[in-house]
């Protein structure tokens, strides 16, 4: 039928790139006009020029078409279609849609979207919107713009914290910027904070990613140990150097170093390359780590032999400079795990 045909005939015009809004309005006005008996055709019709109205920010307009689309076929498939965007529609209509123009401005361009001084002005006129949902969806859009294109997740915070804290948000965009307010926090350094802030809306966020943050405490507290640790190794063996050198007894110390280092180098090779070669056969494991580890480990064996050859000889004291050597490969590879693949740390509760 000529109706049909019309229709047909704006569909393609809104699917050219870009689309030809006005030539499908033409032909959509004409069917509204003149549907030829056939109600589904115009209910189709209705629906389709409000979809144009929704595209020109014409949302009243809008509103009025989707009416018009039920009235003229109440028990179609394009009735029930034109109820959801009604739904849509209602739920976003403070300030007359004013602010939901504004908001559709930027979703719907992505160079506006992408364009920092937009994103700004964005956030600027959404706190003057009325509360509602159109606030909250244009203070996410800049928060997921700040975190994402325009990598400024610092700039976030604020939009986030709004969102989480907004009584009018629903329970799924609260979680999710609960989730992503503490994921900013974590990536800036701010632990306690972001632990704080985990624990207090703990019941916004999975169980496991709240324990998650709580790791990140423990590690940090591991961390600074690791680091006294190493610290103190280096510190007491470089004095212990010192008092050998005054009294002219580093001589031994140095002849045990290169004796041992063709073993330890050896030893050394085939751990991180043995433990490399293991962990490179499962499709989740990086050599990585254990090559490095093996270029650590080595200076700190030979350190500790030295020591160990200038040091003091009584047994209290090799014991704890035995166990503070071991208690520094240890450390040293904390630190490297903890500084280049720190989701490993995930396996030992850090």
């Amino acid at each position: 039928t000529e109706a049909r045909s019309l229709v047909d005939q704006a569909e393609a015009a809104l699917a050219k790139d870009p689309p030809d809004r006005g030539g499908a309005r033409s032909a959509l006005q004409h069917v509204v006009v003149d549907a030829g008996g056939e109600p589904e055709v115009a209910a189709e019709a209705h629906f389709l020029l409000g979809k144009v109205d929704e595209d020109d920010s014409a949302f009243e307009q809008a509103l009025g078409e989707y009416r018009s689309s039920i009235a003229a076929a109440p028990n179609t498939r394009w009735a029930l279609r034109a109820s959801d965007r009604i739904d849509w529609l209602r739920a976003r209509s403070e300030g007359n849609f004013a602010p939901l123009a504004a908001l559709e401005r930027v979703r719907r361009d992505p160079d506006l979207a992408g364009d920092a001084g937009s994103v700004e002005a964005l956030a600027r006129e959404a706190e003057s919107f009325p509360p509602g949902t159109v606030q909250i969806e244009a203070r996410m859009l800049v928060a997921e713009a700040w975190l994402g294109r325009l990598h400024r997740p610092s700039a976030a915070l604020d939009e986030l914290r709004a969102v989480a804290s907004d009584p009018k948000a629903d329970a799924l965009t609260a979680r999710l910027a609960e989730r992503e307010l503490v994921d900013v926090l974590v990536s800036d350094g701010d632990i306690d904070e972001a632990a704080a802030e985990a624990h207090a809306h703990a019941n916004r966020l999975d169980p496991r990613f709240v324990r998650q943050v709580s790791r990140l405490l423990v590690r940090r507290a591991v961390r600074y140990g690791a680091i006294a640790v190493v610290g103190a190794f280096l510190a007491l063996a470089c004095i212990a150097v010192a008092r050998a050198a005054r009294r002219q007894a580093l001589g031994s110390g140095t002849r045990e170093a290169r004796r041992l280092a063709p073993v330890a180098a050896l030893f050394v090779a085939f751990v991180a390359v043995g433990g490399g070669l293991l962990a490179s056969n499962y499709e989740s494991g990086n050599a990585s780590p254990f090559l490095l580890l093996g270029g650590a480990v080595l200076p700190l064996v030979l350190i500790a032999r030295v020591w160990s050859a200038v040091g003091s000889e009584r047994q209290g004291a090799r014991v704890a400079r035995s166990l503070l050597c071991g208690a520094t490969v240890l450390a040293a590879a904390f630190l490297l795990l903890d500084r280049i693949h720190p989701e490993y740390l995930a396996g030992f509760g850090l």
